[in-house]
């Protein structure tokens, strides 16, 4: 063998160790952002779904007692939005692929649950807070309605209940925003990525 196909040679392996090592260090940056990810979404799934429990506890109690019908809608409601979380977490675990050492079913893997947030997100309208502002608005309008048709109604307290009636529509379009911007500052830049990193692969086949 030559000088020159020596050097050759040599450089081949330099460039494989170094592809080698470049591989290594993005898999445990992928892994290590996608159980951050995890943990937050967990976090809040935990949070939202403890809210959910303790509106249906507060609106059995009241309905009970009171004989209300509009805290039986509320509670069914809630115990919606709660069943849907819990379901939606059982399935998209049982969709999770197995786990792999490879770089590019690490990336597929964690470019699903993005396109999933985001399809939450897109959502959220329909499956939590429809739900939950179409009970509260139900129940404010019953008061309404219950106090129009009492002997001494009082228009102080009409007020008020259109006052939260507003406000409630007021707040959960805010949330609505909150999570569309959220959408588009962090969970869209993370899926431009990925989807990138996944193109690259593809192309050198790492």
């Amino acid at each position: 063998m030559t000088f020159d196909e020596l050097q050759k040679a040599w450089q081949s392996q330099q460039e494989n160790y170094k592809s080698k090592i470049d591989s290594n260090l993005i898999l445990k940056e992928v892994k290590r952002n996608q159980r951050h990810f995890e943990s937050a979404i967990l976090r809040r799934d935990i949070g939202e779904i403890g809210c959910a429990v303790l509106l249906i506890a507060v609106s059995l109690y009241f309905g009970i007692k009171d004989r209300l019908w509009p805290m039986w809608l509320l509670a069914i409601l809630c115990f919606w939005v709660g069943v849907f979380m819990v379901v939606d977490r059982i399935v998209q675990k049982r969709r999770q692929p197995c786990v792999s050492d490879s770089l590019f079913n690490c990336v597929k893997s964690s470019l699903a649950q993005i396109n999933h947030q985001i399809w939450l997100l897109k959502n959220v309208l329909w499956w939590y807070l429809a739900p939950l502002g179409a009970g509260l608005i139900i129940w404010f309008g019953y008061c309404g309605i219950s106090v129009m048709i009492s002997e001494n109604p009082t228009g102080g307290y009409l007020l008020f209940i259109l006052a939260c009636i507003v406000g409630t529509i007021l707040l959960y379009w805010g949330i609505y925003w909150l999570n569309q911007w959220a959408k588009r500052k962090e969970l869209d830049p993370r899926k431009y990525e990925l989807e990138e990193l996944m193109n690259s692969l593809k192309n050198t086949q790492v």
